[in-house]
Protein backbone atom coordinates (compact mmCIF):
# COMPACT_ATOMS: atom_id res chain seq x y z
CA UNK A 1 0.00 0.00 0.00
CA UNK A 2 1.56 3.46 -1.03
CA UNK A 3 2.57 5.74 1.89
CA UNK A 4 0.16 9.11 2.62
CA UNK A 5 0.90 12.56 2.46
CA UNK A 6 1.77 12.58 5.82
CA UNK A 7 3.88 9.64 6.30
CA UNK A 8 5.88 10.83 3.18
CA UNK A 9 6.81 14.55 5.17
CA UNK A 10 7.10 12.56 8.50
CA UNK A 11 10.24 10.70 7.57
CA UNK A 12 11.75 13.83 5.47
CA UNK A 13 10.52 12.72 1.74
CA UNK A 14 8.94 15.52 -0.52
CA UNK A 15 4.85 14.97 -0.19
CA UNK A 16 4.57 14.09 -4.19
CA UNK A 17 1.51 13.20 -5.42
CA UNK A 18 0.22 9.13 -5.61
CA UNK A 19 -0.26 9.20 -9.71
CA UNK A 20 3.45 10.43 -10.35
CA UNK A 21 5.15 8.18 -7.65
CA UNK A 22 6.64 5.24 -8.85
CA UNK A 23 5.96 1.64 -7.53
CA UNK A 24 8.45 -0.62 -5.82
CA UNK A 25 8.02 -2.34 -9.06
CA UNK A 26 9.34 0.76 -11.08
CA UNK A 27 11.83 1.38 -9.04
CA UNK A 28 13.48 -2.22 -9.02
CA UNK A 29 13.14 -2.02 -13.04
CA UNK A 30 15.84 1.03 -13.12
CA UNK A 31 19.30 1.38 -13.16
CA UNK A 32 20.79 1.78 -9.87
CA UNK A 33 20.91 5.59 -9.31
CA UNK A 34 24.29 7.03 -7.74
CA UNK A 35 24.04 11.21 -7.46
CA UNK A 36 27.71 11.68 -7.43
CA UNK A 37 28.58 9.07 -10.10
CA UNK A 38 31.05 10.01 -12.93
CA UNK A 39 29.27 10.14 -16.40
CA UNK A 40 31.17 9.13 -19.56
CA UNK A 41 32.17 6.87 -22.00
CA UNK A 42 35.80 5.96 -20.78
CA UNK A 43 34.94 2.75 -18.12
CA UNK A 44 39.00 1.94 -18.27
CA UNK A 45 39.55 5.24 -15.97
CA UNK A 46 36.65 5.35 -13.57
CA UNK A 47 36.55 8.46 -10.96
CA UNK A 48 35.94 7.45 -7.50
CA UNK A 49 33.90 9.43 -5.82
CA UNK A 50 32.68 10.18 -2.43
CA UNK A 51 29.94 7.65 -1.89
CA UNK A 52 30.70 4.88 1.06
CA UNK A 53 34.28 6.67 1.33
CA UNK A 54 35.08 7.72 5.48
CA UNK A 55 35.43 11.59 5.88
CA UNK A 56 38.68 11.87 6.60
CA UNK A 57 39.87 10.61 3.03
CA UNK A 58 37.35 12.37 1.13
CA UNK A 59 39.99 15.23 0.24
CA UNK A 60 42.11 12.29 -1.21
CA UNK A 61 38.70 11.22 -3.34
CA UNK A 62 37.93 14.87 -4.44
CA UNK A 63 41.83 15.38 -5.87
CA UNK A 64 42.01 11.61 -7.43
CA UNK A 65 38.73 12.64 -8.94
CA UNK A 66 39.74 15.60 -10.50
CA UNK A 67 42.90 14.69 -11.52
CA UNK A 68 41.30 12.31 -13.52
CA UNK A 69 38.68 14.51 -14.96
CA UNK A 70 41.36 17.00 -15.86
CA UNK A 71 43.39 14.13 -17.68
CA UNK A 72 40.46 13.43 -19.50
CA UNK A 73 39.54 16.98 -20.61
CA UNK A 74 44.12 17.04 -21.93
CA UNK A 75 43.53 13.98 -23.83
CA UNK A 76 40.24 15.18 -25.81
CA UNK A 77 42.16 18.50 -26.54
CA UNK A 78 45.20 16.58 -27.77
CA UNK A 79 42.97 14.29 -30.01
CA UNK A 80 40.85 17.68 -31.54
CA UNK A 81 42.16 19.78 -35.02
CA UNK A 82 42.82 23.16 -33.84
CA UNK A 83 43.31 26.21 -35.86
CA UNK A 84 45.90 28.35 -34.95
CA UNK A 85 44.63 31.85 -34.70
CA UNK A 86 47.45 33.45 -36.47
CA UNK A 87 46.12 32.20 -39.89
CA UNK A 88 43.19 34.74 -39.13
CA UNK A 89 45.22 37.50 -38.76
CA UNK A 90 46.55 39.02 -42.10
CA UNK A 91 49.97 39.01 -41.98
CA UNK A 92 50.61 37.70 -38.73
CA UNK A 93 53.83 34.34 -38.33
CA UNK A 94 52.85 31.98 -36.06
CA UNK A 95 54.73 32.57 -32.59
CA UNK A 96 55.40 29.16 -31.89
CA UNK A 97 56.98 28.15 -35.90
CA UNK A 98 57.71 24.22 -36.15
CA UNK A 99 56.66 23.83 -32.39
CA UNK A 100 53.06 24.38 -33.43
CA UNK A 101 50.81 21.47 -32.77
CA UNK A 102 47.53 23.47 -34.42
CA UNK A 103 46.44 23.25 -37.93
CA UNK A 104 47.62 26.26 -40.25
CA UNK A 105 46.04 24.95 -43.49
CA UNK A 106 42.25 26.37 -43.31
CA UNK A 107 41.31 23.70 -46.32
CA UNK A 108 42.35 20.85 -44.08
CA UNK A 109 41.05 21.89 -40.70
CA UNK A 110 37.03 22.70 -42.68
CA UNK A 111 37.25 19.35 -44.57
CA UNK A 112 37.64 17.30 -41.05
CA UNK A 113 35.73 19.89 -38.80
CA UNK A 114 32.21 18.13 -37.47
CA UNK A 115 29.14 19.93 -38.63
CA UNK A 116 28.00 23.01 -36.73
CA UNK A 117 26.20 22.41 -33.85
CA UNK A 118 23.62 24.97 -35.07
CA UNK A 119 22.70 27.70 -37.11
CA UNK A 120 23.01 30.72 -35.59
CA UNK A 121 26.06 32.02 -33.83
CA UNK A 122 25.82 33.22 -30.63
CA UNK A 123 29.03 35.55 -30.23
CA UNK A 124 27.68 36.61 -33.77
CA UNK A 125 24.03 37.44 -32.67
CA UNK A 126 25.43 39.50 -30.19
CA UNK A 127 28.98 41.21 -31.12
CA UNK A 128 28.26 41.44 -34.65
CA UNK A 129 31.09 38.93 -35.69
CA UNK A 130 32.42 36.05 -34.10
CA UNK A 131 36.70 35.80 -33.22
CA UNK A 132 36.53 32.31 -33.83
CA UNK A 133 35.75 32.49 -37.57
CA UNK A 134 36.27 29.07 -39.29
CA UNK A 135 37.01 27.62 -35.75
CA UNK A 136 33.30 28.66 -34.54
CA UNK A 137 31.19 25.63 -34.01
CA UNK A 138 28.34 27.51 -35.25
CA UNK A 139 30.60 28.93 -38.23
CA UNK A 140 28.12 28.71 -40.81
CA UNK A 141 26.22 31.63 -39.86
CA UNK A 142 29.01 33.91 -40.10
CA UNK A 143 31.88 32.36 -43.20
CA UNK A 144 31.18 32.23 -46.41
CA UNK A 145 34.32 31.03 -48.75
CA UNK A 146 36.86 33.02 -47.43
CA UNK A 147 34.29 36.28 -46.48
CA UNK A 148 33.95 36.82 -42.87
CA UNK A 149 30.56 38.45 -42.45
CA UNK A 150 29.55 41.00 -39.84
CA UNK A 151 26.91 42.99 -38.94
CA UNK A 152 25.00 45.56 -36.66
CA UNK A 153 25.21 43.93 -32.96
CA UNK A 154 22.85 43.21 -30.65
CA UNK A 155 20.85 46.45 -29.57
CA UNK A 156 21.53 45.57 -26.21
CA UNK A 157 25.28 44.86 -26.17
CA UNK A 158 27.91 45.91 -24.05
CA UNK A 159 31.49 44.72 -23.56
CA UNK A 160 32.54 42.91 -20.24
CA UNK A 161 33.63 44.75 -17.84
CA UNK A 162 36.89 43.93 -15.98
CA UNK A 163 38.97 42.26 -18.72
CA UNK A 164 41.72 44.72 -19.21
CA UNK A 165 44.04 42.80 -16.86
CA UNK A 166 47.39 41.92 -18.91
CA UNK A 167 49.21 45.71 -17.74
CA UNK A 168 48.48 44.59 -14.10
CA UNK A 169 49.33 41.08 -14.05
CA UNK A 170 53.08 42.25 -15.96
CA UNK A 171 53.41 45.00 -13.25
CA UNK A 172 53.06 42.51 -10.36
CA UNK A 173 55.37 40.20 -11.93
CA UNK A 174 57.85 42.37 -12.64
CA UNK A 175 57.70 44.01 -8.82
CA UNK A 176 56.56 47.36 -10.45
CA UNK A 177 53.25 47.09 -9.10
CA UNK A 178 52.59 50.12 -6.43
CA UNK A 179 51.53 48.37 -3.08
CA UNK A 180 52.59 51.51 -1.01
CA UNK A 181 49.41 52.35 0.27
CA UNK A 182 48.24 48.78 1.14
CA UNK A 183 51.48 48.55 2.71
CA UNK A 184 51.69 51.10 4.80
CA UNK A 185 48.37 50.38 6.39
CA UNK A 186 49.21 46.90 7.35
CA UNK A 187 52.26 48.21 9.07
CA UNK A 188 49.96 50.49 11.25
CA UNK A 189 48.11 47.85 12.67
CA UNK A 190 49.26 46.57 15.92
CA UNK A 191 51.71 43.51 16.58
CA UNK A 192 49.47 42.74 19.98
CA UNK A 193 46.18 44.12 21.36
CA UNK A 194 43.04 44.98 20.17
CA UNK A 195 42.67 47.33 16.59
CA UNK A 196 41.87 50.81 17.45
CA UNK A 197 38.16 52.02 16.79
CA UNK A 198 37.96 53.28 12.61
CA UNK A 199 36.61 56.68 11.59
CA UNK A 200 33.25 56.43 9.39
CA UNK A 201 33.68 58.22 6.11
CA UNK A 202 30.58 58.11 4.10
CA UNK A 203 30.63 55.05 1.06
CA UNK A 204 29.51 55.77 -2.21
CA UNK A 205 27.10 52.67 -1.50
CA UNK A 206 24.95 52.55 1.41
CA UNK A 207 23.97 49.32 2.04
CA UNK A 208 21.42 50.19 4.54
CA UNK A 209 19.59 51.59 1.14
CA UNK A 210 19.76 47.78 -0.49
CA UNK A 211 17.51 46.43 2.13
CA UNK A 212 15.11 43.71 0.93
CA UNK A 213 16.59 43.50 -2.71
CA UNK A 214 16.96 40.40 -4.27
CA UNK A 215 20.33 39.14 -3.80
CA UNK A 216 22.49 36.27 -5.56
CA UNK A 217 24.47 34.48 -2.98
CA UNK A 218 28.22 34.47 -4.24
CA UNK A 219 28.64 30.99 -5.45
CA UNK A 220 31.72 29.00 -6.18
CA UNK A 221 32.30 26.95 -9.87
CA UNK A 222 28.34 27.69 -10.25
CA UNK A 223 28.39 31.11 -9.54
CA UNK A 224 29.93 32.49 -12.93
CA UNK A 225 28.94 35.44 -15.10
CA UNK A 226 26.23 33.31 -17.45
CA UNK A 227 25.01 32.17 -14.51
CA UNK A 228 24.86 35.41 -12.50
CA UNK A 229 23.78 37.28 -16.21
CA UNK A 230 21.16 34.31 -16.21
CA UNK A 231 19.70 34.81 -12.41
CA UNK A 232 19.96 38.91 -13.75
CA UNK A 233 17.65 38.27 -16.13
CA UNK A 234 15.23 36.66 -13.32
CA UNK A 235 15.49 39.38 -11.65
CA UNK A 236 18.19 39.49 -9.31
CA UNK A 237 19.54 42.88 -8.45
CA UNK A 238 22.80 42.32 -6.67
CA UNK A 239 24.72 39.85 -7.41
CA UNK A 240 28.29 38.81 -6.52
CA UNK A 241 31.73 37.05 -8.06
CA UNK A 242 32.98 33.91 -7.12
CA UNK A 243 35.18 33.49 -4.42
CA UNK A 244 38.52 34.60 -5.78
CA UNK A 245 41.40 33.89 -3.56
CA UNK A 246 43.81 36.76 -2.68
CA UNK A 247 47.05 35.47 -2.63
CA UNK A 248 46.00 33.91 -6.68
CA UNK A 249 44.88 37.50 -7.20
CA UNK A 250 48.34 38.64 -6.58
CA UNK A 251 50.29 36.21 -8.08
CA UNK A 252 48.18 37.28 -11.27
CA UNK A 253 46.67 33.55 -11.57
CA UNK A 254 44.48 34.17 -15.01
CA UNK A 255 41.96 31.72 -13.83
CA UNK A 256 41.68 33.71 -10.39
CA UNK A 257 41.56 36.87 -12.75
CA UNK A 258 39.11 35.74 -15.11
CA UNK A 259 36.78 35.59 -11.94
CA UNK A 260 36.54 39.08 -11.55
CA UNK A 261 34.68 39.88 -15.08
CA UNK A 262 31.16 42.06 -14.56
CA UNK A 263 28.75 41.88 -16.91
CA UNK A 264 26.88 45.25 -18.05
CA UNK A 265 23.40 43.80 -16.65
CA UNK A 266 24.84 43.28 -13.40
CA UNK A 267 23.65 46.75 -11.93
CA UNK A 268 24.73 46.55 -7.99
CA UNK A 269 28.13 44.28 -8.21
CA UNK A 270 30.45 43.19 -5.51
CA UNK A 271 33.96 40.94 -5.65
CA UNK A 272 34.26 38.30 -3.37
CA UNK A 273 37.96 37.56 -1.27
CA UNK A 274 39.35 35.11 0.33
CA UNK A 275 42.52 34.78 2.20
CA UNK A 276 43.45 34.82 6.07
CA UNK A 277 46.03 37.94 6.56
CA UNK A 278 46.00 41.42 5.96
CA UNK A 279 48.86 41.94 4.12
CA UNK A 280 47.31 39.81 1.07
CA UNK A 281 43.84 40.72 1.45
CA UNK A 282 44.52 44.60 1.80
CA UNK A 283 46.93 44.62 -1.19
CA UNK A 284 43.74 42.15 -3.73
CA UNK A 285 41.59 45.29 -1.93
CA UNK A 286 43.59 47.85 -3.54
CA UNK A 287 43.87 46.08 -6.61
CA UNK A 288 39.75 45.69 -6.59
CA UNK A 289 39.16 49.50 -5.76
CA UNK A 290 42.41 51.06 -8.48
CA UNK A 291 41.79 49.16 -11.22
CA UNK A 292 38.53 47.32 -11.61
CA UNK A 293 34.51 48.01 -11.20
CA UNK A 294 33.07 46.92 -8.13
CA UNK A 295 30.27 48.40 -6.16
CA UNK A 296 31.66 46.36 -2.68
CA UNK A 297 33.63 43.81 -1.96
CA UNK A 298 32.98 41.05 -0.15
CA UNK A 299 35.17 38.85 2.54
CA UNK A 300 34.37 34.99 2.45
CA UNK A 301 34.39 33.80 6.44
CA UNK A 302 32.12 31.20 5.60
CA UNK A 303 33.89 29.03 3.32
CA UNK A 304 33.47 25.26 4.58
CA UNK A 305 36.46 24.08 2.33
CA UNK A 306 39.76 22.46 3.66
CA UNK A 307 42.15 23.48 1.20
CA UNK A 308 40.35 27.13 2.15
CA UNK A 309 40.76 26.72 6.09
CA UNK A 310 43.75 25.23 6.28
CA UNK A 311 45.48 28.57 4.78
CA UNK A 312 43.65 30.34 6.91
CA UNK A 313 40.43 31.85 4.92
CA UNK A 314 36.94 30.75 5.41
CA UNK A 315 35.63 29.94 8.38
CA UNK A 316 39.46 30.03 9.76
CA UNK A 317 39.43 33.53 9.92
CA UNK A 318 36.18 34.07 11.70
CA UNK A 319 37.53 31.69 14.17
CA UNK A 320 40.72 34.48 14.99
CA UNK A 321 38.50 37.71 15.99
CA UNK A 322 41.81 39.72 16.70
CA UNK A 323 42.89 38.78 13.12
CA UNK A 324 39.57 39.40 11.67
CA UNK A 325 39.61 42.85 13.03
CA UNK A 326 42.95 43.68 11.26
CA UNK A 327 41.93 42.29 7.93
CA UNK A 328 38.88 44.36 8.45
CA UNK A 329 40.24 47.36 9.74
CA UNK A 330 42.86 47.26 6.60
CA UNK A 331 40.71 46.65 4.04
CA UNK A 332 38.45 49.81 4.91
CA UNK A 333 41.10 51.82 5.29
CA UNK A 334 42.29 50.57 2.14
CA UNK A 335 39.19 50.85 0.18
CA UNK A 336 38.37 54.40 1.60
CA UNK A 337 34.52 55.25 0.28
CA UNK A 338 34.11 51.48 -1.20
CA UNK A 339 31.57 49.45 1.46
CA UNK A 340 33.41 46.26 2.64
CA UNK A 341 31.03 43.44 3.66
CA UNK A 342 30.99 40.07 5.18
CA UNK A 343 29.62 36.70 5.00
CA UNK A 344 29.76 34.40 7.59
CA UNK A 345 29.13 31.04 9.36
CA UNK A 346 28.19 30.87 12.77
CA UNK A 347 31.22 28.19 13.95
CA UNK A 348 33.05 25.27 12.95
CA UNK A 349 31.45 22.71 15.01
CA UNK A 350 27.72 22.24 15.00
CA UNK A 351 25.72 23.62 18.26
CA UNK A 352 28.83 25.63 18.96
CA UNK A 353 26.97 29.49 18.07
CA UNK A 354 29.43 31.92 18.96
CA UNK A 355 30.03 34.13 16.25
CA UNK A 356 27.85 36.56 17.96
CA UNK A 357 30.65 37.87 19.93
CA UNK A 358 32.62 38.41 17.18
CA UNK A 359 29.88 40.23 15.71
CA UNK A 360 29.63 42.71 18.57
CA UNK A 361 33.31 43.19 18.16
CA UNK A 362 33.33 44.48 14.88
CA UNK A 363 30.09 46.46 15.25
CA UNK A 364 31.98 48.77 18.21
CA UNK A 365 35.59 48.94 16.42
CA UNK A 366 35.35 48.52 12.65
CA UNK A 367 32.38 48.01 11.53
CA UNK A 368 31.62 46.74 8.28
CA UNK A 369 29.33 48.07 6.01
CA UNK A 370 26.95 44.94 5.90
CA UNK A 371 27.23 41.43 7.33
CA UNK A 372 25.62 38.29 5.74
CA UNK A 373 25.27 35.11 8.23
CA UNK A 374 25.12 31.81 6.89
CA UNK A 375 23.44 29.81 9.97
CA UNK A 376 25.27 26.93 9.44
CA UNK A 377 28.99 25.75 10.91
CA UNK A 378 31.43 24.85 8.77
CA UNK A 379 31.29 20.72 9.75
CA UNK A 380 27.34 21.04 8.80
CA UNK A 381 28.11 22.28 5.18
CA UNK A 382 24.42 22.50 3.81
CA UNK A 383 22.96 19.12 6.26
CA UNK A 384 19.90 19.60 8.62
CA UNK A 385 17.81 22.55 8.30
CA UNK A 386 19.57 27.01 8.70
CA UNK A 387 18.99 27.54 11.96
CA UNK A 388 17.21 30.83 11.71
CA UNK A 389 16.43 30.79 15.34
CA UNK A 390 19.95 31.84 15.89
CA UNK A 391 19.57 35.02 13.40
CA UNK A 392 17.95 37.06 16.70
CA UNK A 393 20.84 36.78 19.36
CA UNK A 394 23.06 37.87 16.21
CA UNK A 395 21.01 41.27 15.16
CA UNK A 396 21.19 41.71 19.48
CA UNK A 397 25.47 41.98 18.84
CA UNK A 398 25.52 44.27 16.06
CA UNK A 399 23.01 46.94 18.34
CA UNK A 400 21.29 47.99 15.15
CA UNK A 401 25.17 49.54 13.71
CA UNK A 402 25.43 47.15 10.86
CA UNK A 403 23.05 45.66 8.20
CA UNK A 404 21.97 41.87 8.90
CA UNK A 405 21.25 39.43 6.00
CA UNK A 406 20.94 36.08 5.89
CA UNK A 407 21.56 33.53 3.84
CA UNK A 408 20.01 29.65 4.31
CA UNK A 409 17.48 26.83 2.60
CA UNK A 410 15.04 29.99 1.19
CA UNK A 411 13.59 28.22 -1.91
CA UNK A 412 10.35 29.98 -2.35
CA UNK A 413 8.51 33.48 -1.64
CA UNK A 414 6.42 32.36 1.02
CA UNK A 415 9.39 31.33 3.32
CA UNK A 416 11.29 34.55 1.92
CA UNK A 417 8.40 37.02 2.90
CA UNK A 418 8.05 35.69 6.22
CA UNK A 419 11.25 35.43 7.47
CA UNK A 420 11.81 38.86 6.02
CA UNK A 421 8.77 39.92 8.55
CA UNK A 422 9.44 37.77 11.43
CA UNK A 423 13.33 38.64 11.94
CA UNK A 424 15.05 41.76 12.45
CA UNK A 425 17.10 41.91 9.73
CA UNK A 426 17.68 43.99 6.25
CA UNK A 427 17.50 41.29 3.85
CA UNK A 428 17.70 37.77 2.46
CA UNK A 429 20.53 36.26 0.42
CA UNK A 430 19.66 33.57 -2.33
CA UNK A 431 22.21 30.90 -2.42
CA UNK A 432 21.35 26.95 -3.47
CA UNK A 433 17.59 27.98 -4.30
CA UNK A 434 18.52 29.97 -6.90
CA UNK A 435 20.67 27.17 -8.17
CA UNK A 436 17.93 24.72 -7.73
CA UNK A 437 15.31 27.07 -9.80
CA UNK A 438 16.99 30.21 -10.96
CA UNK A 439 13.60 31.69 -11.55
CA UNK A 440 12.92 32.08 -7.88
CA UNK A 441 13.64 35.70 -8.54
CA UNK A 442 10.90 36.00 -10.59
CA UNK A 443 8.61 34.38 -8.04
CA UNK A 444 10.19 36.43 -5.31
CA UNK A 445 8.90 39.74 -8.08
CA UNK A 446 5.10 38.26 -8.14
CA UNK A 447 4.96 36.96 -4.54
CA UNK A 448 3.90 33.72 -5.68
CA UNK A 449 4.98 30.20 -6.84
CA UNK A 450 5.69 29.40 -10.59
CA UNK A 451 4.47 25.85 -11.98
CA UNK A 452 7.39 26.21 -14.63
CA UNK A 453 6.64 23.71 -17.89
CA UNK A 454 9.49 21.94 -18.98
CA UNK A 455 9.66 23.52 -22.07
CA UNK A 456 9.78 26.62 -19.84
CA UNK A 457 12.76 25.37 -18.02
CA UNK A 458 14.52 24.16 -21.39
CA UNK A 459 14.59 27.88 -22.52
CA UNK A 460 15.87 28.74 -19.27
CA UNK A 461 18.84 26.09 -19.90
CA UNK A 462 19.20 27.74 -23.71
CA UNK A 463 19.36 31.18 -22.25
CA UNK A 464 22.83 29.67 -19.85
CA UNK A 465 23.93 28.11 -23.07
CA UNK A 466 23.72 31.39 -25.02
CA UNK A 467 25.38 33.22 -22.10
CA UNK A 468 27.76 30.69 -21.71
CA UNK A 469 29.29 30.68 -25.83
CA UNK A 470 29.55 34.15 -25.65
CA UNK A 471 31.62 34.72 -22.35
CA UNK A 472 33.51 31.21 -22.69
CA UNK A 473 33.48 31.01 -26.32
CA UNK A 474 32.05 29.57 -29.61
CA UNK A 475 35.13 27.11 -30.08
CA UNK A 476 35.73 23.83 -29.44
CA UNK A 477 37.39 24.62 -25.85
CA UNK A 478 34.47 27.34 -25.50
CA UNK A 479 31.71 24.95 -25.94
CA UNK A 480 33.73 22.41 -23.59
CA UNK A 481 33.98 24.92 -20.89
CA UNK A 482 29.97 25.81 -21.21
CA UNK A 483 28.98 21.80 -20.94
CA UNK A 484 31.44 21.44 -17.96
CA UNK A 485 29.77 24.38 -15.87
CA UNK A 486 26.23 23.79 -16.92
CA UNK A 487 26.98 20.34 -15.88
CA UNK A 488 27.78 21.48 -12.70
CA UNK A 489 24.52 23.55 -12.47
CA UNK A 490 22.16 20.63 -13.99
CA UNK A 491 23.79 18.40 -10.17
CA UNK A 492 22.03 21.35 -8.43
CA UNK A 493 18.79 21.91 -10.69
CA UNK A 494 17.44 18.11 -10.99
CA UNK A 495 16.42 18.71 -7.38
CA UNK A 496 14.23 20.92 -8.61
CA UNK A 497 10.46 18.99 -7.99
CA UNK A 498 7.77 20.88 -10.36
CA UNK A 499 4.86 22.69 -8.10
CA UNK A 500 1.90 21.02 -9.93
CA UNK A 501 3.44 17.62 -8.65
CA UNK A 502 3.46 18.09 -4.88
CA UNK A 503 0.34 17.53 -2.58
CA UNK A 504 1.19 20.13 -0.10
CA UNK A 505 3.16 23.42 -0.49
CA UNK A 506 4.55 25.17 -0.11
CA UNK A 507 7.94 23.06 -0.52
CA UNK A 508 11.16 22.46 1.62
CA UNK A 509 14.99 22.80 0.43
CA UNK A 510 16.14 19.85 2.27
CA UNK A 511 12.86 17.18 1.31
CA UNK A 512 14.45 14.09 -0.46
CA UNK A 513 11.98 13.55 -3.45
CA UNK A 514 10.98 9.97 -3.73
CA UNK A 515 11.14 8.02 -6.94
CA UNK A 516 8.73 9.73 -9.09
CA UNK A 517 7.92 10.15 -12.60
CA UNK A 518 7.30 14.09 -14.35
CA UNK A 519 4.41 15.20 -16.58
CA UNK A 520 6.18 14.53 -19.52
CA UNK A 521 9.42 12.76 -20.78
CA UNK A 522 11.65 15.78 -20.97
CA UNK A 523 10.21 16.73 -17.29
CA UNK A 524 11.49 13.47 -15.74
CA UNK A 525 14.74 13.64 -17.65
CA UNK A 526 15.29 17.28 -16.03
CA UNK A 527 14.39 15.76 -12.66
CA UNK A 528 17.33 12.53 -12.97
CA UNK A 529 19.72 12.15 -10.70
CA UNK A 530 22.25 10.93 -13.57
CA UNK A 531 25.19 12.03 -14.47
CA UNK A 532 24.68 10.16 -17.96
CA UNK A 533 21.13 12.28 -18.12
CA UNK A 534 22.21 15.84 -17.09
CA UNK A 535 25.15 15.19 -20.14
CA UNK A 536 21.76 14.35 -22.27
CA UNK A 537 20.34 17.87 -21.41
CA UNK A 538 23.97 19.36 -22.44
CA UNK A 539 23.95 17.50 -25.97
CA UNK A 540 20.44 19.15 -26.80
CA UNK A 541 22.21 22.80 -27.36
CA UNK A 542 25.90 21.57 -27.43
CA UNK A 543 25.88 18.78 -29.59
CA UNK A 544 27.55 14.93 -28.43
CA UNK A 545 30.48 14.54 -26.09
CA UNK A 546 33.91 13.91 -27.24
CA UNK A 547 35.36 10.37 -26.91
CA UNK A 548 36.59 10.05 -23.61
CA UNK A 549 34.50 12.58 -21.99
CA UNK A 550 34.35 12.27 -18.14
CA UNK A 551 32.15 14.33 -15.48
CA UNK A 552 31.38 14.14 -12.22
CA UNK A 553 30.28 17.24 -9.43
CA UNK A 554 32.76 19.46 -8.13
CA UNK A 555 30.32 19.71 -5.25
CA UNK A 556 27.74 17.75 -3.66
CA UNK A 557 24.49 18.96 -4.18
CA UNK A 558 22.42 16.51 -2.38
CA UNK A 559 22.15 17.73 1.26
CA UNK A 560 18.89 16.69 2.54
Amino acid sequence: MPETTEELIQRGFAPIKEEYRLTKEEIAALEPVQTDDAAGDAPSTPVETRANVPRNKRRGVDRGREKKMTKARADIRAKTMRLCPSVLIPDKDCRFGEKCTCEHDIEVYLAQKPKDLGEECPVFNAQGKCNYSYACRFGGAHTKGEEQLTKEPSPDYKPVINTNFAPIQIAMRKHQYDFSRADQIVKTLPDEGPVGAMERVRLKLNMRDLKGKPYLAPLTTVGNLPFRRLAVKMGAEITCSEMAVATSILQGAPSEWSLLKRHHTEKIFGIQLAGGYPDALTRAAQIVVDELEADFIDINLGCPLDVVNDKGGGCALAERPGKLLKVVSAMSQVMKDVPLTLKMRYGIREGTREVHHVMNRLAKTCPPALITLHPRSKTQRYTRDAEWDYIPTCAAALEDKVPLWVCGDVITPQMYYRNLEEYPIDGIMVGRGALIKPWIFKELEDKQLWDISASERLDICRDFVNFGLEHWGSDDAGVETCRRFMLEWLSFAHRYIPVGLLEVLPPKINMRPPAFRGRSDIETLLASAKCNDWVKITEMFLGPVPDGFLFAPKHKANAF
